[in-house]
Parts: C-alpha cells; sequence; structure tokens
C-alpha cells in the first residue's frame, strides 16, 4: 500500500508481450510462511483438476471446525458478549470490506441473523474485469457480429429492448493471469473469449454473455447492475462468481465484471460478518447480523495488488453508499506494504484525512506480516486514526504452527505480525489464525493465516459495539468505538506495547465503557526526530545531547481536553506530570537517562497521556520511545552470546556494519536441536527483511529442521548501518539459542578502487561463474506500465529480476502472452527468483513494471533500476589464488581473472562471485569469508 503513498511496483514476467492493464498499487496482507500443515497463502489459488473443479475437501468438516473453536470467537469474549445480548451482533451496521472481491454466492454470505441481504453490493475498482465495448448493430437474420465472430440469438435480445444501437464486447480468460481467473469455466485451457452483449433494457443496461460458448445467447439469462437486484452468474462448471457493475458515458454503457479470484476477500468477510458459515447453523464470523459491501481494489492478473486511487475510490464510494442509506459504516483494509525509514507516505495522509471527513466511521486495518523485527508496521496500518491491527496465534491453532504439537491455552503474539518502533502502532491485536468462507475453488484451504484476518475481526467488533449503542438508542462517532477497542483490550503475557499495542479488546467491556458515557479522542501525535508517531533511535544515542525527545500532539476529532496528566512506564523516561494543552497543537518534551541506555539492548519506554477529569476513560494518547543500543562489530564480534528466550518471546540482536562493502555473517544455533525449535530472521537497516530470503524470510530452526540457521550478506548487498536479528521462541515453550556475528575482516572493494600503498597478506582467493548479468535504467512516464525485454540464454536455470527506486521516491507509490512470475515491490528494494522453464530458454522474457500511486492526482514520472541475472544451474570454478593486494583500511580489490567461454545474451557480462579467506579464517568459527558477487567484463 503507498503521490506519498507507497502504492506499489507490480514487476510482471512473461515469455512476450504483455497487455498494458490499468498500474495497480499495493498487494494484500497474505497469510505469512508457516510450518506444514498450514494450507498455502490466498495468493496461491488451487489449480484445477483435470475435469476442471477443484475436488478437494474442506481441510476438515466445518461443524466439527465450528466446535473446536476454529473461528475464535473466544479470544475477545465474543461469544459470552452474544449470549448476553443477543441482537447486538451487527444488525443495522454495514461493513466494507476493500480486498480481492467478495464471493456473493457462497453459503455464509448470503443472509444475515436477521435474515436480511447479507451482500448490499459488490464494486469493482481494480480495472481487472473491466470489458472493452464497441458498437454494433444486429442483423436481420438474428445474428451479430462480435470480435469478427457471428453468434446467433439476436432475437432474443431484441426482444427486451428497442435500441438499435447495441454494444459487444469480450471477457477473456488470458489476461487474468494465473487460474481460476485465467480459466473462468474450468475447461482446463486459459485461451476462452467470452463474448458478451450489452443493451439498454426498459430496467437498465443489461448484459448477455454466450457462458457455454454455443455462439448463441438464445439459451443465456440478463445480467444485471449487482447493486439492483443481485444477480450473480457462473460460467461453466467452474466455481468462480460473476457479477456484473454498469456505468454510463455520454449515454455510453461501461462494463466491469467483479469477482474474487483469490479467496482473500471472501475469507475477511466471513471473518467479519458470515453468518451460518458453509451453511452450519450458529457458524458465524464476529458480527454476523451486519451487512456487507464486497469492494475490489485488487488486481489478481497483476499479482494481487491494487491499482492507482483504487483504495481512495472505494473508501469515498463506501461512505457514499452508507450515507445514502443512514448505515453506520466500518471498513475494513487486509493490505498493506512495509514502511521505509523517511517521509510519511501519501496513503496515510488519505486514510486520516477521510476518517476526518466522516467521524463516525471505524476504519481496521492490517499491520502487517513482516514481524517480529521493529518498526515492521506496514502502510497504511500506521495511519494514525485507523485501527492497526496485529495478529495473535490462538491457543488451538499451535499445531499448525508447530508441526503437530498439542493445543495449548491461551493467545500469543503470532510471529509474524507487524511491530511498532517508527509507528506507535499496532493499536491492539486479535487472532491471526481462522477457519472461513472461501470460493468453491479454494476449499481445502478455509483455515487462513495473517493480519488479513485480524483487522476484519476487529471490524466486526466494532459494528457489534456500534450495533449495541444504536439500539440503545446512540449513535456513537468512530473516537468513541476505537478508544473503546484499545482501552476495554486485555494485554497478553510477556508481550510489550511494541508487540500489541493496548492488547486483545474484551467486547463486553468495550461495551460497558461506551455505556458509561466515555468520550474517544483523537489526536495525531509526531516524533520530532524521525517524523513518526513514536520515537525510534536504531543506532543507539548519537551523543549527549541526544537525550531529550519532544513530541507533538495535534487533537483532530473527538473529545478535546485541556490538560494532560502524563505518566511515563519506564525509569530512564521522564516527562511533566501536568502540561496544559495548546490551542492547536501541544510540545510534550520528554528526557531520557543516557547512563541507562550504554549497554546493547533494546529499551522501550512509554508515556501516556490522561485527561485529568475522567481518569477511568483510560489513555488519550501514547507517546512510545524505543532506543536500540546495538553491537558494534567492527569493534568486536558478538561471539557466543547465549540465551534463554522465554515461551513466545522474542530476542533482538542489532548489529552495526560498516564500512560499505563488508560481508556480514551471523549464526543462530539451538542448544539442542533435536529437542527445541525456535526461529530466526534478519532485517536490513531500512526495517525490511533480508532480501536473499524476502519470500522465506522467517528461518525454522531444530526439530526436523536444522540446527543451526546462517545468515551470509555479501559485500554488494551489505549496507551501512544497523542490522536487526531476531530469535524467536515456541509459545509452547523456551529456547536456549547461541547467536554469533562479525564481519569478515578484508572488505572486498570495487576493482576500480585505488591503490595508495597495497601490502600483501596471506590468503585463498576463490572465483566461480554464476551466470550473467545486466543493469538497465527505466525512466517512468508516470502510471503508464514500463516493459524492458532481455533474452534468456539457453543455459539458464535460473532467473533473479531486482528493482529498485530511490528511497526518496519511494513514499510516493501505493496481458498477452503467458506469465512466468510477478511479485509486488514491497520495499524500495526487492528480489524476484523463479525457476526458468525449458521452454523459455534462448527467448525473449519480458520485465514489466506496473507503478501504482495512493491518488491519481499524485501521478508522476518516476525512475528506477532493473537488473537481471541468470544463473547457471550449476557454479563453474574459474581456479583459485594464493595472494591478494589488500589496500590500507583493509579493502581489497577484485582479482580481474577471464571467465570460462559463455554464450551472453546482448548486453550481459559474466557474473563471478568472488570469495577470499584470510589465513586465519574459514570454518570452525574463525573469521568468516569475504564475498562479493561482481560483474566481470567480457
Amino acid at each position: 500500500m503507498r503521490s506519498r503513498y507507497i502504492p506499489l511496483l507490480l514487476v510482471a514476467l512473461t515469455a512476450r508481450c504483455g497487455s498494458s492493464a490499468p498500474p495497480p498499487a499495493t498487494r494484500p496482507t497474505p497469510a505469512p510462511p508457516a510450518a506444514p500443515p498450514v494450507p498455502p497463502p490466498a495468493s496461491q489459488p488451487n489449480a484445477p483438476t483435470a475435469t476442471g473443479v477443484a475436488s478437494r475437501l474442506p481441510i476438515l468438516p466445518p461443524a466439527r471446525a465450528l466446535l473446536v473453536g476454529l473461528m475464535p470467537l473466544h479470544s475477545a469474549g465474543v461469544d459470552d458478549f452474544r449470549a448476553k445480548h443477543p441482537t447486538y451482533d451487527g444488525r443495522g451496521v454495514l461493513i466494507g470490506i476493500l480486498d480481492t472481491g467478495v464471493d456473493p454466492g457462497v453459503d455464509g454470505l448470503i443472509v444475515t441473523s436477521t435474515g436480511a441481504p447479507k451482500m448490499l453490493d459488490v464494486r469493482d475498482f481494480s480495472g481487472e474485469g473491466v470489458v472493452r465495448l464497441a458498437p454494433v448493430t444486429p442483423t436481420g437474420d438474428g445474428t451479430v457480429s462480435i470480435a469478427g465472430r457471428a453468434l446467433s440469438g439476436a432475437g432474443r435480445i431484441g426482444r427486451l429492448t428497442t435500441a438499435t444501437t447495441w454494444y459487444a464486447g469480450v471477457l477473456a480468460e488470458r489476461p487474468l493471469g494465473k487460474v481460476p481467473g485465467a480459466d473462468l469455466n474450468g475447461d482446463g485451457t486459459n485461451s476462452d473469449n467470452f463474448p458478451v452483449i450489452v443493451v439498454k433494457a426498459t430496467d437498465g443496461w443489461v448484459a448477455f454473455i454466450d457462458t457455454n460458448l454455443d455462439g448463441s445467447f438464445e439459451d443465456e439469462m440478463p445480467l444485471h447492475d449487482y447493486r439492483q437486484g443481485r444477480e450473480a452468474i457462473a460460467l461453466g462448471t467452474k466455481p468462480i462468481t460473476l457479477a456484473a457493475n454498469f456505468g454510463e458515458v455520454s449515454g455510453v454503457p461501461t462494463l466491469a465484471f467483479v469477482f474474487d479470484n483469490n479467496a482473500h476477500g471472501t475469507h475477511v468477510a466471513g471473518i467479519a460478518a458470515g453468518h451460518n458459515l458453509f451453511d452450519v447453523a450458529g457458524f458465524d464470523g464476529v458480527a454476523p447480523g451486519a451487512q456487507l459491501l464486497g469492494l475490489k481494489i485488487a488486481n489478481d492478473a497483476r499479482g494481487g495488488i491494487s491499482m492507482t486511487g483504487s483504495i481512495q475510490h472505494a473508501m469515498e464510494y463506501a461512505a457514499r453508499f452508507a450515507e445514502q442509506r443512514n448505515l453506520p459504516l466500518v471498513l475494513n483494509l487486509s493490505w498493506g506494504i512495509g514502511n521505509e525509514p523517511g517521509e510519511r507516505a501519501f496513503i496515510d495522509s488519505i486514510v486520516n484525512a477521510f476518517i476526518i471527513a466522516h467521524p463516525g466511521i471505524v476504519f481496521a486495518i492490517s499491520a502487517g506480516n513482516d514481524g517480529p523485527g521493529l518498526s515492521t508496521v506496514g502502510l497504511p496500518g500506521s495511519a494514525d486514526l485507523a485501527v492497526s491491527v496485529g495478529a495473535t496465534l490462538p491457543g488451538i491453532y499451535v499445531p499448525l504452527e508447530e508441526d503437530g504439537a498439542p493445543p495449548v491455552a491461551g493467545d500469543f503474539v503470532g510471529s509474524f505480525s507487524g511491530r511498532g518502533g517508527r509507528f506507535g502502532k499496532p493499536d491492539v491485536l486479535a487472532p491471526g489464525w481462522a477457519f472461513s468462507t472461501v470460493p468453491s475453488f479454494d476449499t481445502g484451504n478455509e483455515i487462513k493465516a495473517g493480519t488479513s484476518m485480524s483487522a476484519p475481526y476487529v471490524a466486526g467488533l466494532a459494528a457489534c459495539l456500534i450495533s449495541a449503542v444504536a439500539q440503545e438508542g446512540r449513535k456513537p462517532d468512530g473516537a468513541e468505538v476505537s478508544a473503546a477497542l484499545r482501552v476495554a483490550a486485555a494485554g497478553l503475557p510477556g508481550a510489550g506495547v511494541l508487540d500489541q499495542g493496548a492488547g486483545v479488546p474484551q467486547l463486553e467491556r468495550a461495551y460497558r465503557w461506551l455505556l458509561a458515557g466515555h468520550q474517544g479522542s483523537g489526536y495525531v501525535v509526531r516524533a520530532t526526530s524521525g517524523g513518526g508517531s513514536a520515537a525510534f533511535r536504531r543506532d543507539g544515542l548519537a551523543g549527549p545531547g541526544d537525550t531529550v525527545e519532544t513530541f507533538r500532539a495535534r487533537h483532530v476529532t473527538g473529545l478535546r481536553v485541556a490538560r494532560f496528566s502524563l505518566k511515563s512506564d519506564a525509569s530512564w523516561l521522564s516527562a511533566p506530570a501536568m502540561l496544559s494543552a495548546g490551542s492547536r497543537e501541544t510540545e510534550i518534551p520528554l528526557t531520557y537517562s543516557a547512563p541507562a541506555l550504554a549497554a546493547p539492548g533494546v529499551y522501550v519506554g512509554t508515556v501516556t497521556a490522561w485527561n485529568p477529569s475522567d481518569a477511568l476513560a483510560g489513555p488519550l494518547f501514547r507517546l512510545v520511545n524505543v532506543v536500540a543500543v546495538p553491537y558494534d562489530l567492527a569493534d568486536s564480534p558478538l561471539s557466543d552470546e547465549r540465551r534463554t528466550i522465554g515461551a513466545g518471546q522474542v530476542r533482538r540482536y542489532f548489529l552495526r556494519v560498516a564500512p560499505p562493502g563488508a560481508t556480514l555473517v551471523a549464526t543462530v544455533t539451538l542448544a539442542d536441536s533435536g529437542q527445541q525449535t525456535a526461529k530466526a530472521i534478519l532485517y536490513e537497516p531500512n526495517g525490511a527483511p533480508f532480501r536473499e530470503l524476502a519470500r522465506d524470510s522467517i528461518v525454522p530452526l531444530g526439530g526436523s529442521q536444522v540446527g543451526t540457521a546462517r545468515f551470509v550478506v555479501r559485500a554488494e548487498d551489505a549496507a551501512a548501518g544497523v542490522y536487526e536479528l531476531d530469535v524467536v521462541a515456541p509459545p509452547r515453550s523456551g529456547a536456549v539459542a547461541t547467536v554469533r556475528a562479525q564481519l569478515a575482516p578484508l572488505t572486498l572493494a570495487d576493482r576500480e578502487a585505488t591503490n595508495p600503498g597495497p601490502a600483501i597478506v596471506s590468503a585463498r582467493v576463490t572465483q566461480v561463474l554464476l551466470g550473467a548479468e545486466r543493469a538497465l535504467e527505466v525512466a517512468g512516464r508516470g502510471a503508464t506500465p514500463e516493459s524492458l525485454t532481455v533474452s534468456v540464454p539457453d543455459w539458464a536455470a535460473t532467473a533473479v529480476v531486482e528493482v529498485e527506486v530511490p528511497r526518496e521516491q519511494w513514499p510516493e507509490f501505493d496481458s498477452t502472452g503467458q506469465q512466468v512470475s510477478q511479485g509486488p515491490l514491497e520495499y524500495a528494494l526487492g528480489r524476484q527468483t523463479f525457476a526458468v522453464p525449458a521452454a523459455l530458454q534462448g527467448h525473449p522474457l519480458i520485465v514489466e513494471l506496473y507503478p501504482g500511486f495512493a491518488s491519481v492526482k499524485g501521478v508522476h514520472p518516476w525512475r528506477g533500476k532493473v537488473r537481471v541475472r541468470f544463473l547457471l544451474s550449476e557454479p563453474r570454478p574459474l581456479g583459485d589464488g594464493r595472494d591478494i593486494t589488500v589496500l590500507p583500511g583493509g579493502r581489497a580489490p577484485l582479482p580481474v581473472q577471464r571467465t570460462r567461454e559463455l554464450a551472453l545474451p546482448q548486453g550481459f557480462a559474466p557474473l563471478v562471485e568472488v570469495k577470499v579467506r584470510s589465513s586465519g579464517g574459514g570454518a570452525g568459527g574463525g573469521a568468516p569469508d569475504a564475498a562479493r558477487r561482481v560483474v566481470v567484463s567480457p
């Protein structure tokens, strides 16, 4: 999610020319990587079987899932609340689901607990299902020509309209990317084109589709706009539901089909408001009485990322829809991408401005799945006025998380849940695992995990609270409901404010808070040191003068107080006991005690601001302060740090790496890998997961896995700054782990480095030929997709595409042919790796870049760099050497050596990995090898 929203770039790779679909922006917050037997995430739908229909069964019988609590309503006391107040179940409230779409035809999303229609509208803002229409005229013999093909049955259509001009188009499968969208009728191919006719009938625009491709419309039924009559269809045997959205421009119709071809949005909707899921009586989501809007913002054909302005358009549409029907509105956005240091993203400003303009709306947004590193709450979960929701692991799901371990009581902070740091988020936690409804094509994947599942849980809680208060004759504003959720939250043992915010909301307690007449407040706070809503010193204190932090608090909505009572929870953090509120903004000075922040570690302190006139109302806002004191690896390595990590806890090591070009090696070893398990993850200085492991960034240890995780940051990837290495213990038991981290004694410099005074050291130089590389510059023209074409060599086994945009531009971002790989750029630099199919060797590969902006008004030119690597199936040794020239300061120029003969595509140069092992280094705990991959002029 990100002109300052970081809406993303999508990188799509096709085997030939790609279509120019609208530019996308962000992606859903999918299920994080997890140990088997967790089903695949929503972004990987099941492929069709030979019959074209997913033949899988539910992962377990839905009635059994209900019985054992796999819709974990107990975590927030929803079941007890519903027993006490059976009508306070969200009835009378509308929940908008901004996601991949919502399938209106699945059991559980048909009616509410009162029997009212569950889905009031499904609307497409992604552009994925748009059908281009052109005028056509039927012939006298009852046929009409579409895309050069004559179809019969025009008389059937003519009986519904008096118009002489009709409109025709084609709904094509191939541009929809991958199954199930690319095989709408389930016949096992992605090449079908469904003719469509649109005419103006007496009751509005209608569409006729040749669903069975028999060349006739005689047996087809008219399809109206979903909002008009809630009509939907399915093509052939494929269980994917299509609905129609019509518009009109100067009397000419527009048509878009809306569908959930990912299953993510449908699963989310079931958590928020499902009723009788899977047609099982009593199997409900959090707010079964609420009604739904399915707002499709994600183009799954383009990697499941949202389009330029789609989130903004969906928010505005939902607000208008609710206002016209006088319905209170809750919005849910299970969507996001990574936060980069620097200026705040435009999407945060869009969300804040929207909530200020619509103070009655509660907006729940997922915190992201890049945890447990600090400052990993994603965009726009960092928006000040939204309720940012992190994830818990309910005890019933421990067997899935821990590969067969027995269930336990209670909830734990999800290891993947985004943490605070530069932002005072998340606000609350909610269950991040759920058994919920899915379209038929996703049968077998009813259990999904991620903060995507947490946010709709909280949206449902908000709907229940609004419903309760409305039935008692009051109309709470969004600030009150959001405050009730935070104040009534229960903290989890061993978790701090960065992990959980206020904790897990308790529904009955929140209801009592509202019943007592407390008022909520909305404040935007900023730390002057970094511009975030929290103060985060990732590199420790800069010096004696770096002991004062000033926050600015600005009131924007809800109750405004005259004075703040301030309380600190840390001995090293002090604040004024009482402070008068300014007319517009209040400066709040805080002081740090430097002597208490000397040893390496992470120090967290929070100052809470209270209303002296209503101390029972809970904090007005929190001022979160984080000081990470790193180990300076240039001075000395981190050697054999052996620590016991408590159950479900995270041990964090901040590691300063300098100079640029140094090779970092870090290892985590379990004391007894046969009996213990843990996870390890490395983060780069910008907070992104280590780029080499970005897709599988959490490394499991112990059990059936290896007992040591080893992270090697080669010279060309090493960024000067502070890395974060985390070790996570399992929720049932602790772990004992030994951590080592050090820099290679030699730093590999570029070959162009000068040599003012060389020295000779005893060393071993090893060089291997990996493949070939080419770097290209991209000058983006705005929202227009950009394409680059390269030739795939016939020896290529793997392709790596690296895309980087300048970090100063990053906050400005929110086909024909068969796609071979696709993925969103979640940080300013990202890599995409895929195995090269044999059919692609020797043929062109197109790298398509689809920029997305948070706002259409923010579109402007951009720039970037693309690096394409083709790798051999096995590296080719190039020979060893004994001596190496070392420059003063320990910087060694890379050796120049001729490579073995290799046929290279145009513009490519050989890619060589160089390793240097000093005489005292190598395996067995000595100094690590210096390593760097380098392009050699052929």
